[in-house]
């Protein structure tokens, strides 16, 4: 079942219900996992549905509500059009087949006049006779970020959906695209994520996040210069420590005795565990009073972690996670992940 499909049916079921859902109720008469529903409610709560939910009680549908309109200004339908050429324009990217489907259904809804507009946009249509062909130039300051739908690359995704700046995603294959000459050219591990900002390539995701939130101050997602302590030791914490006691004892199943843990960046792992708790508990935000780039890096591992269980579980992680992974910016990540596979089966 689609997305689209499930959210639909999900505002019927509220709709049509007079009072109070629980979760596990409602995910069983939907036919999904109470995992799956509690992303479907952040996803049309990010689109405006006003959904509340009384402890003890369950969710349920604001009197009055239907699903909101397309009310698009001229400038705002021009925008969209762009951005979904761009992408139904990347034969590797696999929404292009879904772009190019929604800018047939906008153009089939709107007035001729507006329908004109999309054309405009439309790089493959033919220019009319007063329009002038303009050539290609390639823009200086163009961000590419480089990525496959299962890998570390859905951390810098999550950045990059959450600074809200243009980019074009290339989307590479294991062992093929991602060992070719011309990326090794950028990254000689052939592995992805790396970005590309205008002449600056940057691999590896945490230094990716951190030089994304300096590059674009504008969306704040570091916080000020002096107030950086925090931010800097939880995002590169989580690049080194973590991942790399995660990969032995969660991945490998590789327990270093007492010795060989002196000689790890990571340590021991139970101290390890215990550090990060200590730093998220009771905290909506690991670096201060604002979500920044260490929320987005630090949020993905422990995401990862407890869904997959090479983490364990822990009260002080489940709440830090529950504050995050509704984010309108990560669940359309999640979606992309989702159309990836749904492609490939």
């Amino acid at each position: 079942m689609s997305r689209t499909t499930r959210l639909h049916d999900l505002f019927r079921v509220m709709r049509h219900h007079p009072g109070p859902l629980n979760g596990p109720h409602l995910a069983e008469t939907l036919g999904v996992s109470l995992r799956t529903l509690y992303q479907d409610i952040g996803v049309l709560k990010a689109v405006g549905v006003e959904i509340e939910r009384t402890p003890g009680e369950g969710y349920v549908l604001a009197p009055g509500v239907w699903l909101p309109s397309l009310a698009l200004t001229e400038a705002q339908l021009d925008a969209l059009a762009l951005g979904l050429t761009r992408v139904r324009n990347d034969a590797a990217n696999p929404l292009a087949t879904p772009a190019d489907e929604v800018l047939e259904k906008v153009a089939e809804a709107l007035p001729e006049e507006l329908d004109r507009g999309l054309a405009r946009l439309d790089p493959t249509a033919e220019p009319s006779a007063s329009e002038p062909v303009a050539a290609a130039v390639p823009d200086p300051n163009e961000l590419i970020f480089y990525t496959h739908p299962l890998s570390r690359g859905g951390i810098v995704h999550w950045m990059l959906e959450e600074l809200g700046v243009p980019y074009r995603m290339v989307v590479l294959e294991y062992g093929t695209t991602m060992k070719s000459p011309e990326y090794l050219a950028l990254n000689p591990m052939g592995k992805v994520p790396a970005i590309r900002h205008g002449d600056v390539v940057v691999t590896e995701a945490a230094a990716i996040c951190a030089y994304l939130a300096g590059a674009f101050p504008a969306a704040g997602l570091a916080p000020p210069p002096n107030a950086r302590g925090d931010y800097y030791r939880w995002l590169f914490f989580a690049a080194g420590p973590l991942e790399t006691a995660v990969s032995l004892n969660g991945l490998l199943g590789i327990q270093p005795t007492v010795e060989q843990q002196g000689r790890l960046g990571c340590g021991d792992y139970a101290t390890l565990l215990d550090t990060l708790a200590g730093a998220v508990d009771g905290r909506r935000y690991i670096a201060g009073e604002a979500f920044s780039a260490a929320d987005v890096y630090v949020g993905s591992h422990l995401g990862w972690g407890l869904y997959f269980g090479t983490i364990p579980w822990r009260a002080e992680f489940e709440t830090y996670w529950a504050g995050l992974r509704e984010r309108p910016a990560r669940l359309r990540c999640e979606a992309f992940v989702e159309q990836a596979l749904a492609q490939q089966a």
